[in-house]
């Protein structure tokens, strides 16, 4: 039975725009991981709007009965048409709607070939910046790839999230910044080796505005402990032969980062040249 496309309603509210932007951000996401940024517990509710919009074809989903036998949720993306209706929306909080650019509604097209590696990992973007939310709260402001796109001074090889903190009492002090990637299993290990070099020859020929600001600190989240040993040991080694000191790169375990519960709890370890014995755990970003 096919679907019945409404050929009329009403016009979107904020928080229906809401859920388009949060879709333009992270390419996809799950009822469960846009209930999280509503603040909605009840999961049915996200539901019923995600349906409202699947039936003016704002957004499509990923679902067939293999999810269903494996317990998996839906995986919800934004059309072009949807992306299309953000960018015209004016006078209502549709939280950084303003920047959809046509490069961005170009790659909302790709959504219904892309990997299913390509959508897991876009996944775990949503929660880690979820997460990131609840660590750090309203100091924290985060920007994805999409958003990204009229950046020009950031690297061309982009990182996963671009966080910008603000720091010291009431968040009155100096922002800090920081690149974020997520190693999440979805991408070959070699990769991350080449992106750790990319950071070191953008430090070195890059764009940043450094009379502007410091150069943003590299985070990374890695898949487990493993993981992040190997990718440490190649940061040193690109650091050793780099004549570049002023960026700083820090790591942290994919399971202890979501456990935490408090942004003091020692979640990042400081990458330098040092012995495998020193004690260069940090407790937050912020130190960094």
């Amino acid at each position: 039975m096919s679907r019945v496309v409404v050929s009329y309603r009403r016009p979107l509210n904020s928080e229906q725009l809401l859920v388009l932007s949060l879709l333009y951000r992270f390419r996809f996401g799950t009822a469960e991981y846009i209930a999280q940024y509503l603040g909605k517990t009840n999961i049915k509710v996200v539901q019923k709007k995600l349906r409202i919009l699947e039936d003016q074809d704002f957004i499509a989903k990923r679902y067939n009965s293999s999810y269903k036998l494996a317990g998996k949720p839906a995986e919800y993306y934004l059309t072009p048409k949807g992306a299309r209706l953000l960018s015209a929306s004016t006078g209502a909080d549709t939280r950084l709607a303003d920047q959809v650019t046509p490069q961005g509604i170009k790659n909302l097209y790709k959504n219904t070939t892309v990997s299913t590696d390509f959508v897991a990992h876009c996944l775990y973007l949503f929660k880690v910046a979820l997460h990131l939310q609840v660590l750090y709260g309203d100091r924290l402001t985060i920007f994805t790839r999409m958003q990204m796109i009229p950046f020009d001074y950031l690297p061309t090889w982009r990182p996963d999230l671009y966080l910008n903190l603000k720091t010291g009492a009431k968040g009155k002090g100096a922002p800090k910044r920081y690149l974020l990637d997520v190693w999440d299993g979805t991408r070959p290990f070699f990769v991350s080796v080449r992106k750790t070099r990319a950071y070191l020859k953008y430090a070195e020929n890059g764009d940043w505005p450094t009379d502007q600001a410091d150069f943003p600190s590299i985070l990374v989240v890695c898949e487990n402990n493993k993981f992040q040993k190997k990718l440490n040991r190649q940061i040193r080694k690109a650091l050793d032969e780099s004549s570049e000191d002023v960026i700083i790169f820090a790591t942290a375990i994919s399971e202890m980062f979501l456990a935490a519960t408090q942004a003091k709890n020692k979640l990042w370890e400081l990458v330098e040249l040092y012995s495998d014995d020193d004690d260069s755990s940090l407790s937050s970003p912020e130190s960094l």
